[in-house]
């Protein structure tokens, strides 16, 4: 379950986010819009990335302000942009997440990194992996835990069809039971999701809790 309430961020003075406000069950949920109408920068501050200027987030009943840390173990987020260290490996990665979760990487991550063809470059250097691989890991990595909210940004950019196909599995399996948020200017790959698409006017609505599909 995902909630908040009153969300508000500007940057320099210019309003980016006014009073966003909506609560989602658990399903695949596809935020859509023009470039520069907050999506990312919503995504952020839901996964904790970023501090809000005003507002209140709940993430599986823990609110982000009174227990940041708790808030966040039970969330995983994987942006558009890769923010790791270049000199980090793909293993180096998994490794860390899972040490920061204290869980271990169980048969299911172990199955998508086989999936996305990774155990080849799982040694490389980020700064040597191209882009696709880059998100796969990053993917990989939010899968870790179980966590009961996942938060993407644009999933589907960089993949192979192939992976691009996988992924829209495994969110549509997912999300049977978790909250997946994620941003995608892909209708093809929305559709293949099986998500519910919202509109930042729809979150600016206060609350959401439709059905999943």
């Amino acid at each position: 379950m995902l909630k908040c309430e009153g969300l508000r961020k500007s940057y320099s003075g210019r309003p980016v986010l006014q009073e966003i406000g909506f609560e989602l069950p658990a399903g695949a949920w596809a935020l859509q819009g023009p470039n520069g109408c907050g999506k990312s920068t919503l995504l952020r501050l839901l996964a904790g990335a970023e501090e809000p200027d005003a507002g209140d987030i709940c993430i599986a009943g823990v609110g982000m302000r009174e227990a940041p840390l708790r808030a966040r173990q039970h969330l995983s987020y994987a942006p558009d942009e890769s923010p790791i260290y270049p000199f980090l490996t793909g293993s180096d990665l998994l490794d860390f997440v899972c040490m920061a979760k204290k869980r271990p990487l169980d048969t299911y991550v172990v199955g998508l990194i086989d999936g996305f063809g990774l155990p080849p470059f799982m040694g490389v250097r980020f700064s040597n992996l191209s882009l696709g691989s880059q998100k796969k890991l990053l993917l990989c990595a939010a899968w870790i835990g179980e966590p009961d909210v996942i938060f993407l940004d644009e999933p589907s950019n960089g993949l192979d069809l192939a992976s691009r196909d996988l992924l829209a599995e495994l969110i549509r399996q997912r999300s049977r039971e978790t909250t997946i948020f994620y941003v995608s200017h892909d209708r093809d790959f929305v559709a293949a999701t099986e998500a519910n698409v919202l509109t930042m006017k729809d979150l600016s609505l206060r609350v959401i809790n439709r059905h999943p599909k």
